[in-house]
């Protein structure tokens, strides 16, 4: 069993798809580890390692680790959108490892979401939904 730096892994993926991320996209902000500061302007998706799924494979290359985003709007359309452009982005990972930096995804799986979270009470953007995922990942770059 190997340990992967997932959430960066994730988290570099996600912020260079043109598709999803940037001015005029579902999620313009981008990804990040923490809270970034003054958010108006755009959806942004915070990625967290939440678990790890047991071992698939006896080889030693294989992580699979639960990753949580919590996608952030200031309306619930928006934050819905992004949420859902999310899914979509890791439904395509099913059928098309993708390289992820030094490491590789086989596949996502077991998508839950998107959850729409209560923020009203909360000083952050009162507009959440959650999307957590499981992926399957390998420390070797996919060959171009």
């Amino acid at each position: 069993m190997a340990y992967i730096i997932a959430v960066t892994a994730v988290r570099n993926w996600l912020n260079s798809r043109n598709d999803l991320v940037g001015p005029g996209r579902p999620i313009a902000r981008g990804a990040f580890r923490q809270h970034p500061r003054s958010p108006a302007d755009g959806a942004y998706v915070l990625l967290s390692r939440i678990g790890r799924a047991g071992d698939l494979v006896a080889e030693e290359l294989v992580d699979s680790p639960r990753i949580s985003a919590s996608i952030y709007a200031g309306t619930d359309e928006a934050a819905e959108i992004a949420a859902v452009a999310y899914c979509n982005a890791l439904d395509g990972l099913r059928g098309a490892p993708a390289a992820m930096g030094d490491t590789s995804c086989l596949v996502a799986e077991d998508i839950v979401g998107p959850l729409l979270v209560d923020n009203h009470d909360s000083e952050r953007e009162q507009y959440q939904y959650l999307v957590d995922a499981t992926f399957v990942l390998i420390s070797t770059p996919i060959p171009a």
